[in-house]
C-alpha cells in the first residue's frame, strides 16, 4: 500500500506527466510546487492564538477526489485491468473519506474531553483554595 501512495507523493520530476502530477498535488495542498516536491523547506509558522508554534504536521494530503480522478495514461500494464484499477481507486477514496470523517469526530471528542478536564481542574483548584482559606481562618 505504501508504494501505491508514493505515486501521489514522491514522483520524480523527470517527465512532463510527473511534473503535472506534482503541480496538481501542489494546487490541492495550496502550497508552491517546489515545497510539495520537497525542494524547499516550508516557512516556519507563526504562533497561533493558543501560543503554540507548531500545529498539525505539514505534509501533502491526498483528497478522495484526487484519488478518484487519478488516471494512469493510455499505457495498460500487463496484468492490470483498467476497470479493476478504477474500482480499487474508488474503494480507496471511499475509505479515505470515512477515515477523514472519523478523524474529525475524534478531534471534536478530544476537544470536548480537554475542555471537561480543564473545567474539572479549575473546580478542584477552587475547592482547594477554599479549604486552605477556611483552614487558615480557623487556626488564626
Amino acid at each position: 500500500m505504501r508504494g501505491f501512495l508514493d505515486l501521489f507523493r514522491r514522483a520524480p520530476v523527470r517527465s512532463r506527466r510527473n511534473r503535472r502530477l506534482l503541480a496538481e498535488i501542489a494546487r490541492h495542498d495550496r502550497r508552491p510546487a517546489d515545497v510539495a516536491a520537497g525542494l524547499r523547506r516550508p516557512v516556519r509558522p507563526a504562533p497561533n492564538a493558543a501560543g503554540h508554534l507548531y500545529g498539525r504536521p505539514v505534509r501533502p494530503s491526498i483528497s478522495p477526489g484526487l484519488v478518484r480522478d487519478r488516471s494512469f495514461g493510455d499505457r495498460v500494464r500487463r496484468g492490470c485491468d483498467p476497470v479493476e484499477v478504477r474500482a480499487f481507486l474508488h474503494l480507496v477514496a471511499d475509505e479515505l473519506t470515512a477515515l477523514r470523517a472519523e478523524l474529525g469526530s475524534t478531534r471534536e471528542e478530544n476537544a470536548r474531553l480537554k475542555q471537561a478536564l480543564r473545567d474539572w481542574q479549575s473546580q478542584q483548584f477552587e475547592q482547594t483554595q477554599q479549604s486552605q482559606r477556611f483552614g487558615a481562618g480557623v487556626a488564626a
